[in-house]
């Protein structure tokens, strides 16, 4: 008979733990409840891993598959509790729902250290602090907010609302950049199958022939040669081009260049800066709605923008707005914000409807963004079409450049 390990509550409240043997959990319970106990939590003898009595693991999950949460897993989630909260559900119970209902091991665990956490009289902002890595600094300033100000229903929808958004964002921009994802590894793909299988054969035909060829010719056989015999000692150095980057763009100084650099590309760059400012009027406008304080809001926002351009620009007006001067101003001084912002700032300001102007913003840079994306992947898919058969011709001129020759090839040979 299995040995259960258990913690469980009396009618009082206080927690309790031992040890029964039990043929099953069901059993375990009925056992417990005829000692005036409840069960909290189980783990058998001998298991690795332990689970409340909904199944929730109550050990943080490890492992390649428990990730971080995806936006989408976290609007579910938030919405789940702003629906339960607005319905009357305590606060306990729709936290235990939620982290029952689910799929992800790590929400799972999050929700039901929050139960606990909530239960022992911690607000529920520092209890969602303490995981930086499942809840972003802007959805902790959404609760937080909500707490203050007796509305977390509210607080929440609007999170998932603006949680949503950064989600639509992200996966247009993620849309527009697959169709050149795919021309280029189609590119690389095409170009490594006639240098390993195609070139080889040519070469060997052209060595048998004894026949003199061209320069280019020659060129792509040595480079198919090199390929072929040392291609794997290219994936050394390849790898740490890879990590170099990742450590440099992880860098303070690293990543202030690269976004200089992504900035100032033509074209591109325009693009960038649409969806930096994009992102930083969309949570600044949540942000502001939902009661978040104006300094804390330009924190977050600046963060959230992704860029450290925009977001060291954000910082320097914010030690000058702290004085008193106004948004609009300080961030037209920076620079980095098209006169259309600052001036649409400076109305709400004035008006007092400061976050209903940033909603007309932001709804203004969601279908610019959205257009700016479409307009360059437009441009992209004909330059990267002319791209790839330009390679493709060169290749197969470089290869049937002898073929003119084959007459003479033959002839000597007789």
């Amino acid at each position: 008979m299995p040995k259960y390990k258990y913690t469980a509550r009396d009618a009082a409240g206080k927690s309790t733990s031992g040890q029964v043997e039990a043929v099953d959990e069901q059993e375990l319970r009925r056992v417990l409840r005829q000692n005036g106990l409840f069960l909290t939590q189980v783990k058998t003898r001998g298991d690795a891993g332990s689970t409340d009595s909904a199944g929730i693991p109550t050990k943080a999950p490890d492992g390649f598959f428990d990730t971080k949460p995806t936006l989408q897993d976290l609007v579910i989630a938030t919405r789940q509790m702003s629906t339960m909260m607005r319905s009357g559900l305590p606060m306990m119970e729709g936290l235990n729902l939620v982290g029952s209902q689910t799929t992800k091991p790590i929400l799972r665990y999050v929700f039901k250290d929050l139960e606990r956490s909530v239960s022992s009289g911690e607000s529920l902002s520092n209890s969602m602090a303490k995981y930086p890595k499942v809840f972003s600094k802007l959805l902790v300033a959404f609760v937080e907010s909500g707490e203050a100000t007796g509305n977390l229903d509210g607080t929440l929808e609007a999170a998932a609302i603006q949680l949503d958004r950064e989600d639509n964002l992200k996966r247009k921009v993620k849309a527009a950049t697959t169709y050149p994802k795919i021309v280029v590894g189609a590119c690389v793909g095409t170009i490594a199958v006639m240098l390993i299988v195609v070139v080889p054969v040519f070469a060997q035909v052209y060595k048998s022939l004894h026949s003199d060829l061209p320069a280019p010719t020659l060129l792509l056989i040595f480079i198919s040669d090199i390929g072929l015999r040392y291609g794997w000692l290219f994936l050394f150095p390849l790898a740490g081009m890879v990590y170099g980057y990742r450590w440099y763009s992880g860098t303070v100084g690293g990543k202030r260049r690269l976004d200089i650099i992504a900035l100032a590309i033509p074209v591109l760059g325009v693009v960038f800066r649409k969806i930096a400012i994009a992102r930083f009027v969309q949570t600044l406008s949540s942000a502001l709605g939902s009661g978040v304080p104006v300094l804390q809001a330009l924190s977050i926002a600046s963060n959230t923008a992704g860029n450290s351009i925009i977001r060291d620009a954000v910082t320097d007006a914010s030690n000058r707005i702290r004085e008193g001067s106004p948004i609009s101003v300080e961030l037209e001084k920076t620079g980095e914000f098209p006169m259309m912002v600052t001036r649409m700032l400076a109305a709400g300001e004035s008006s007092g409807n400061l976050d209903k102007m940033l909603e007309e913003v932001n709804r203004y840079y969601e279908r610019d963004v959205e257009y700016a994306v479409e307009k360059l992947t437009r441009m992209i898919e004909p330059l990267m079409t002319v791209l790839v058969g330009g390679i493709v011709l060169l290749i197969l001129l470089a290869l049937y450049m002898p073929v003119f020759n084959l007459g003479k090839a033959f002839t000597a040979n007789k």
